[in-house]
Order: C-alpha cells, then sequence, then structure tokens
C-alpha cells in the first residue's frame, strides 16, 4: 500500500536499527534484565525461516517438474 503512495517504508528508522545506535541499545542490554534479551537467539530463525521454506518448495517444485520432463520425453520416444 505505501509503495503505491509513492512513499515505501523506511526499515532502518521504522524496524528501531537507528536507534540502537544513538541511544546506547547494545549497552543498555547487559546488566539489565529485559524481555528481548531472552529471545533473541530465535529471532534469525523466525525472520529466515519463511524465505527458507519458501526456497525448499521452489526446488520441490523444480525437481517435480525435471522429473515430469524427463518421463515425458521417454514417452516420446
Amino acid at each position: 500500500m505505501s509503495r503505491l503512495r509513492g512513499r515505501p517504508d523506511n526499515p532502518i528508522t521504522e524496524t528501531g536499527i537507528k536507534t540502537e545506535f544513538t541511544h546506547h541499545g547494545f549497552s543498555s542490554r547487559f546488566g539489565a534484565k529485559r524481555a528481548d534479551r531472552s529471545h533473541v537467539w530465535i529471532d534469525p530463525i523466525l525472520v529466515g525461516a519463511p524465505y527458507i521454506v519458501a526456497g525448499a518448495g521452489v526446488m520441490a517444485a523444480a525437481r517435480l517438474m525435471r522429473r515430469r520432463a524427463r518421463a515425458f520425453s521417454l514417452l516420446r520416444r
């Protein structure tokens, strides 16, 4: 929707990455009991999982198409 308006999202400012550097985000994580410290290890998995699943689906579809193409070419002989 934002692309249709001509104003695409800015992932640097809207995700808080810039704030991590300007407001001491990294140093505030140590010595404090914060909820985001306990699940920081799973964030890359949750973010990357859809891409991995989509890639596996594309690979499976490509293999299926290749097998069917081989079978079809063997039948035509």
